[in-house]
């Protein structure tokens, strides 16, 4: 590297900078010869750690563009192009988390055409679930379901303990607590169109009316006390007697829930208001 006063060369390239030579510096001020001579020593100390190999790696570089062997500029996007790294760290400065999966792995999603959606409900079964109206509820009602998805069939399971709710004295009316006490919503996108279900009883009803009929309704509010006739409702079973404890004997229902509609477990015939201290049921739903 060599220093001239018009000419600054490293490695082989040269660079114009235009500062003035020694005599129009002498006819010029002090402050003005101090000036330049600060600016000659500053640059031949700021090139002095610069070799002409490594002055080479600017030579050929390409903004947005990698170059083997070159230094790696980024365009006005910010944007470097095509990357090969032997390790990928991803986060803020000074906190980043790396990557450990494989190039291998991650290609695995190349082609992948599900939904965000579709993949949280596959991986979040968590929240494939039937929800039931707030007045479903009891001291000791148990309340629990989930829906499964193999290949192109849903499967829809509902377990409920009837401990808690309670009956009222006219036939079909809403079993619950108090409010509305639908037992859960079908819909197409989450149970499928419904092509066969089934009830079973694993505990026998005690307390209550051990009658028990199943209905589903266009609404989602019908409450606890309420006739189920005073909706839009179908019914799916109509049991004309008691239940009894049978976990061997699965009860196909007469129909099943079109999409959107909700559930209703009522009475199937006049008795005593009572809260039930027992019975326990299957519901089990197929749909494609």
């Amino acid at each position: 590297m060599s220093i001239d006063n018009k000419l600054v060369s490293v490695g082989g390239g040269v660079a114009a900078i235009p500062v003035d030579t020694d005599a129009t510096m002498a006819a010029d001020s002090d402050e003005r010869v101090a000036s330049q001579k600060a600016v000659k020593a500053a640059i031949a100390t700021a090139l002095s750690d610069v070799t002409p190999t490594e002055a080479n790696f600017l030579d050929g570089a390409t903004a947005g563009t990698q170059v083997a062997e070159k230094v790696v500029v980024a365009d006005a996007n910010v944007n470097i192009g095509a990357t090969k790294v032997t390790a990928l760290h991803i986060g803020t400065s000074g906190s980043e988390t790396q990557v450990t999966s494989t190039a291998a792995e991650l290609n695995l999603l190349d082609g992948v055409l599900a939904t965000m959606a579709e993949i949280n409900s596959a991986c979040d079964q968590s929240a494939q679930v039937l929800t039931a109206g707030a007045g479903f509820a009891g001291t000791g009602t148990v309340y629990k379901t989930s829906v499964i998805k193999q290949g192109d069939i849903f499967k829809t399971t509902i377990f409920i303990d009837l401990t808690g709710t309670s009956s009222s004295t006219t036939d079909l009316d809403i079993i619950g607590t108090s409010g509305v006490s639908h037992i859960g919503q079908i819909t197409a996108a989450k149970n499928g169109t419904l092509f066969y279900g089934q009830i079973t009883c694993l505990e026998t009803p005690a307390g209550g009316q051990l009658d028990i009929d199943v209905y589903s309704a266009t609404e989602g509010t019908g409450a606890f006390d309420g006739a189920v006739g005073d909706l839009v409702e179908t019914a799916m079973l109509t049991k004309g007697g008691n239940w009894a404890a049978a976990a061997a004997t699965q009860v196909a229902f007469a129909t099943l829930p079109a999409a959107d509609k909700y559930m209703y477990l009522t009475a199937g015939a006049a008795g005593t208001a009572a809260a039930y201290t027992a019975g326990q049921f299957l519901i089990e739903l197929w749909g494609a």
